[in-house]
């Protein structure tokens, strides 16, 4: 019997070191300055140490309450090494198990501090790489286990944006309700606002709606979840309520794991100032030290020119932008009402500029005879109150030509669905945003500029800002709204 428990022991070793090899980059330098710090010794499997290796199979349990999959740090193996049957090994054997061990243990817990590698899943990504965190996580997790303080070690690194606890909490729920024996997913269908929609009723109560009903107030806990849900909140179901009502749970946990380990890759940017744009919930938030200091409603893309997700630096600030019109924009959309009625460039400000930028008179261009394959030229809208980019742009490097502006159309940010832009994103706090990226002289070039308005042929100001700003655009369909509240959003995009 012994012979065969070492057999398989030895088998488990060797799966999960071939595993390991194929895993992530190398370990070798945060593992090496674990067992520096630990003397050279055996940690997780010498004798005695059988309760520590325990409470790291205990942190691993909780990977899916994190966000995290149990199974990407080799749990199985960690946890026949947890039990005394599993763990007679040579010495040798032993020391290799043992690094295995750390190393997997110092990846999961730089997950749980920073987020998976590439977690943010933006389709650019403009900054720097940032420092390898696993020998630092290293030095912590040594030093936790010197002081025998390893069973608060999870608790020490986890983010303390007041986001990601919202997230996880929300998560955790979901879980719990999920794990319930009696749960089940009975879809609504009817659109009856009272006790006799079993469903209804349910479905409520399984999102944590229940107090209401049992009191009688059936229509303020589908209030509740309206809100919880982004739509409108008046108490009359529709159809778009119920599609958000039947999304099962294990998409809804899907998505609270997505959120979560976005909020980790933020996090891990700090103290940078920083702008997150999140498309879904169409809100814009600023962050200085770490803590938020403005908020702005937004408008992204339509569904058939959607924001493209990013992280980037804001560089600058324009005060009276040129909008210079992109060529599908301008070919698709503009060149056919030219066509039509030649007063429209007049009217709306707009100047015709050749492939080196010069100015060209629009009355000698033959407009009949261009298409969308056969337009050397670039059309530019002045600068003014009533242009498209309104009278701050805020710019950022990309490949899609996008960037934060505002807009003169200010009545659509009224609406809870904002998605209109054909990629830009268009916010209602433009000024403010811009004003807190400058500093002060600048701040107040910026105010003079305002106040006075555009003058006769008005030039675009460039302010540079006083520390180049991060902004992150995510997507993501459950996000904390500007109050702290965790909603859930319309997957405009498809993306889930």
């Amino acid at each position: 019997m012994k012979y065969i428990i070492s057999l398989i022991t030895l088998l488990l070793f060797s799966l999960f070191t071939t595993a390991s090899a194929l895993h992530l980059p190398d370990d070798s330098a945060a593992v090496t300055v674990f067992y520096g710090r630990m003397q050279q010794k055996v940690v997780w499997l010498s004798p005695g140490r059988k309760p520590v290796l325990q409470q790291l199979r205990f942190f691993l349990k909780q990977a899916p309450f994190l966000g995290l999959e149990e199974n990407d740090y080799q749990s199985q193996f960690i946890y026949s090494m947890a039990e005394d049957t599993l763990r007679t090994l040579p010495d040798t054997d032993a020391v290799a198990a043992d690094r295995r061990i750390t190393a997997e243990a110092i990846r999961f817990f730089c997950d749980v501090a920073y987020g998976p590698v590439n977690s943010a899943a933006v389709r650019y990504n403009g900054l720097a790489g940032l420092p390898d965190k696993r020998p630092e996580m290293a030095r912590l997790l040594a030093d936790c286990l010197l002081t025998d303080s390893f069973s608060f070690f999870l608790q020490h690194i986890e983010p303390e944006a007041a986001a990601y606890a919202a997230v996880k909490k929300t998560l955790t729920y979901f879980y719990t309700a999920l794990s319930d024996s009696g749960f089940a997913e009975t879809p609504v269908v009817s659109l009856k606002a009272d006790t006799a929609n079993i469903a209804l009723i349910k479905r409520l109560g399984q999102l944590g709606f229940g107090d209401s009903i049992e009191a009688g107030r059936l229509q303020e806990s589908i209030i509740k979840a309206q809100e919880k849900f982004n739509v409108l909140s008046d108490g009359v179901l529709r159809s778009g309520f119920l599609r958000a009502l039947n999304v099962p749970f294990v998409s809804r946990i899907r998505e609270l794991k997505v959120a979560l380990n976005h909020i980790r890759w933020l996090y891990s940017y700090r103290p940078y100032t920083s702008v997150v744009v999140n498309i879904p919930s169409t809100g814009l938030q600023l962050f200085q030290d770490n803590k938020p200091v403005l908020y702005s409603r937004v408008i992204t893309g339509k569904k058939s020119t959607p924001t493209p997700t990013l992280a980037s630096r804001i560089t600058e600030v324009v005060l009276y932008p040129y909008w210079m019109v992109p060529h599908r924009i301008a070919t698709r959309e503009l060149l056919p009402r030219i066509k039509l009625d030649r007063s429209y460039l007049e009217d709306n400000q707009f100047e015709i500029l050749d492939k080196k930028g010069r100015i060209v008179n629009a009355a000698d261009i033959n407009w009949q005879s261009l298409s969308a394959g056969n337009f050397p030229y670039v059309i530019r809208q002045n600068t003014g109150c009533d242009n498209s980019l309104g009278i701050v742009k805020l710019n950022f490097y990309s490949p899609f030509t996008v960037y934060l502006h505002d807009t003169p159309g200010k009545n659509l940010f009224m609406l809870k669905q904002r998605f209109f832009s054909h990629g830009c994103i268009r916010v209602e706090e433009a000024a403010s945003l811009a004003r807190l990226l400058l500093d002060e002289a600048n701040a107040q070039t910026m105010d003079s500029l305002i106040k006075s308005g555009p003058q006769a042929d008005q030039k675009p100001v460039v302010l540079p800002v006083k520390i180049p700003a991060l902004v992150f655009v995510l997507y993501n369909t459950t996000w904390p709204d500007n109050m702290g509240e965790v909603r859930f959003y319309e997957d405009v995009y498809n993306r889930y």
